[in-house]
């Protein structure tokens, strides 16, 4: 038996797994690497084996980083199915549709400057079609339902707590003997007390546990402070006239801030100038969120009764033209701005950024994750100047992160849910090598695991894990 870390190990995108498993192979995510343009394409292109032979997929959830190249899966010669929660299953098509037309779009862009080189034409990454093809392959699950899967084994989601339908897995792999293997996967591990969503379930005595390493070397601010900590921001941009610009992604995190503003404007704690969410996808998303209410915490059931829409409130502004979204850019009022993508590597938050990044009175609110090389992450850094569209811009806007927004669980919260899944062997996946480095350094020092930081590329032999046969 051989575990395959093919993508998403020693860094925070494109998560893919392969279990290898006497007849059996089994694949475990397909996400869209992200990062350098030219980079990105060459990995996405490679996935590091046949798609004809995979004779099962399991996915986590709906982040591009986790589903993104499902596409090129498919459009290679994956035919059988992919499981997954029903929430993940409502969010795929929205999620691989857009990402299919910014494959389209990127291409036909390149190509009109390739055309006048005289040079080959750019090809999308995948097409439309391709992700019609990949979504009737989809097979939805509810949580707790067990999913036999071939070659004996069985996976089971649980809840994840991270967005919308995220899942951990079980994965119970026969053993010579007829006990079960007990492998947990927590490829995206989220946080408690997290708005909408429920605590993460705890996966217990577990033989092996992967899991994300996003955040292991550092802390979270408190969770329940988030929304202190956007309302101040807000106030005081808006105070000095400005706009707050708030990248971010569509799915999970738009929804996030808008619930914690609907909770600030009832409270009267921030002004109520006019609030966008500037993306096509995040308002189909709320309207899976509404559609799943059942999968939300009694929190936003409470406050739904009292208010209304938790996630589409009768007061915010959802764009759907491009020249809405213009309309945006060019006004002088005062307004928050939610715009996609999240680092700021494409979408509408790139215009917004273009016509606001220069003005000292406007705040660029950074409320997730900035990968190493993404526009997101310079600004992040307050690099004097970044470029836009090919143009250099100034960084004049204020930029304040929140770390309490994160969905991804610190180092106190992987530590708790690594001592309590009561194993003995940990991979550490989903994470840059410095904070993969120190969680490990906790696990030997706290919890003497054993504990392996795995390399994109590498193959690791769990056969003696299923012990000896009978």
């Amino acid at each position: 038996m051989k575990w395959h870390f093919l993508g998403g190990a020693d860094q925070v995108t494109g998560s893919k797994h392969l279990l290898e498993f006497d007849d059996a192979r089994i694949l475990f995510d397909c996400g869209m690497f992200q990062g350098r343009r030219k980079e990105a394409n060459e990995i996405n292109k490679t996935l590091g084996f046949d798609p004809a032979e995979i004779d099962a997929m399991v996915l986590s959830h709906a982040h591009i980083d986790h589903c993104g190249n499902i596409p090129t899966l498919v459009q290679k010669g994956y035919p059988k199915a992919i499981h997954a929660t029903s929430a993940t299953a409502d969010l795929l098509p929205i999620m691989l549709r857009d990402s299919a037309h910014i494959q389209e779009a990127d291409a036909a862009y390149l190509n009109q400057k390739t055309n006048r080189r005289g040079q080959p034409p750019v090809v999308p990454l995948y097409t439309l079609a391709d992700v019609e093809a990949s979504l009737k392959l989809i097979r939805p699950h509810d949580y707790n339902e067990p999913v036999p899967l071939p070659g004996g084994v069985v996976v089971t989601h649980v809840d994840a707590g991270h967005i919308l339908g995220a899942a951990l897995a079980l994965v119970e792999i026969p053993k010579p003997g007829g006990d079960y293997l007990r492998i947990a996967l927590a490829f995206d591990l989220g946080r408690r007390n997290l708005p909408l969503l429920h605590n993460p379930v705890q996966l217990q005595d577990v033989d092996i546990l992967i899991t994300e390493s996003t955040y292991g070397d550092r802390l979270h601010d408190n969770a329940l402070n988030a929304r202190e900590e956007l309302r101040d921001g807000i106030v005081r941009a808006l105070g000095r006239g400005g706009k707050v610009l708030i990248p971010t992604f569509a799915l999970g995190r738009a929804q996030e801030i808008v619930y914690h503003l609907v909770q600030l404007r009832d409270r009267g704690e921030i002004p109520s100038v006019p609030v966008y969410v500037d993306s096509p996808m995040a308002q189909a998303i709320a309207g899976v969120f509404e559609k799943n209410a059942d999968y939300l915490d009694d929190e936003s059931a409470v406050l739904r009764g009292q208010v209304g829409s938790v996630v589409k409130p009768d007061w915010l502004t959802f764009t759907e033209s491009v020249e809405d979204s213009k309309a945006i850019t060019s006004s002088k009022t005062s307004s928050i701005v939610i715009a996609a993508s999240g680092m700021c590597e494409h979408g509408r938050i790139l215009h917004h950024l273009k016509h606001g990044i220069e003005n000292e009175k406007n705040l660029i609110l950074l409320v997730g994750y900035q990968a190493e090389n993404t526009l997101g992450r310079r600004i992040q850094n307050n690099e004097k100047k970044v470029r836009i569209f090919g143009d250099e811009f100034a960084l004049k806007a204020e930029v304040q992160t929140l770390h309490s927004f994160s969905a991804h669980a610190d180092r106190l919260e992987l530590f708790r849910y690594a001592r309590d899944a009561k194993t003995k062997k940990v991979f550490l996946v989903h994470g840059e090598q410095s904070q993969r480095e120190s969680f490990a350094r906790l696990l030997q020092e706290q919890l003497h695991l054993d504990v392996t930081l795995p390399a994109n590329g590498e193959v690791v032999d769990l056969s003696s894990f299923l012990g000896p046969a009978p």
